[in-house]
Order: C-alpha cells, then structure tokens, then sequence
C-alpha cells in the first residue's frame, strides 16, 4: 500500500484539491495580479516588452541642480558639473543583472562619442564598495554617482533598472529610456536625441 493511501481521507482530498487548484493557476497566462507577462522583443536594440519601445515619459524642467555623491571621493557633485556637453545618465547597481550585461555596452559607446557626449553612471547601491567593484569588474572608465539615500531615482519618477535618460546642456531630460539598451540601441538614442 503507498503512503499516500495511508493519510486519512480529508488530507488525501486536500492535497488532490490543492494540486488541481495549483496547476489551474499556473495554466492561466491571461495575466494575473501583477500583470501580464510579455515576450521579450530586441530588434530595436535594447531589451523591452514586445510592444513597448521602453520609452518613458520624459521628466519635465531641468535637472541641472539634482545631486548626487561622488564616486570617486564622496563629496557631492549635481548633473550641473557634467553639462558643458549633452549627457547620457545611466541608472545602475551591482545587484541589478541587465544593469552589469549593458556596462560594458556603455563603456564602448562613451569612448566612441566622449568628445561629443558626456557620460555619467548613478548607482542605486547600499554601499559606494559594491558600485566601484562593479564599476572595476566592468571595465567602465566614465564618472560615476551614487544614489546614497535613494531619493534621486524616484524624484526623476524612474521606475525600472535599469534606466538611462537623454539630457541636453540646458539640463532638459530629452529622453527617458527604461530597460537595457545594447551599444547600437545607446548609439541610436544620443544621434536622434542629442547630436
């Protein structure tokens, strides 16, 4: 006789009712309480949900102001200081997967336009270490920030990591990308939004 046949009937029942109300569950693909999932769709270049271009309502006004700690010292520093050309700013962290596979993308495309553009990464870390050993691991050589006390992504109303935004020299968020973008997805973005 099994094991199984020696419970008593009501946990027999139960469990028969608990994997029929499991399996249910899992065959639906109408979506669910936190929505449906998506197929992924990389022929624009970056990683998005089929049928979203990943784009984002652009923050409104300028940025120039908004600071951040440094990096490379902790003093603070602000977007201001980055703005004597237009600016690619690039949401990251070290516990964030897309963020570490699109870095090296980065890194390539700033020594491509660094005499056009200016780059700059803002970690979302808990600690500056964890950002610079990733920052080192990835071989990125722009400066870099950190979110110290998490305020700033939310202030530009960003929602996915990671995130990259598109700022003209007046500071004008002139686009807002969200998802990873390859290096010809990144090229596209600075030649229709800031060349």
């Amino acid at each position: 006789m099994s094991s199984f046949c020696r419970f008593p009937a009501f946990w027999r029942i139960a469990a028969i009712l608990l994997t029929v109300a499991f399996v249910a569950a899992c065959a639906d693909d109408s979506g669910s309480e936190f929505g449906e999932a998506k197929r992924v769709d990389l022929t624009d270049g970056a990683l998005s949900p089929e049928g979203s271009t990943g784009r984002t309502p652009a923050v409104e006004g300028s940025i120039r102001d908004l600071g951040f700690a440094s990096l490379s010292g902790g003093e603070s520093d602000t977007f201001a200081n980055h703005l004597d050309k237009p600016l690619v700013v690039n949401f990251f962290a070290a516990w964030c997967s897309p963020c570490r596979a699109e870095l090296p993308e980065f890194e390539s495309v700033y020594q491509e336009f660094s005499d056009e553009v200016n780059f700059i990464g803002i970690s979302r870390d808990d600690s500056a270490d964890a950002s610079l050993e990733l920052l080192a691991e990835t071989g990125v050589t722009y400066p870099s920030g950190w979110d110290e006390d998490s305020s700033l992504f939310p202030e530009l109303g960003l929602l996915g990591m990671p995130s990259t935004l598109m700022v003209d020299r007046d500071g004008v968020v002139a686009e807002q990308w969200s998802g990873v973008l390859t290096a010809q997805g990144l090229r596209d973005l600075i030649t229709e939004h800031l060349l």
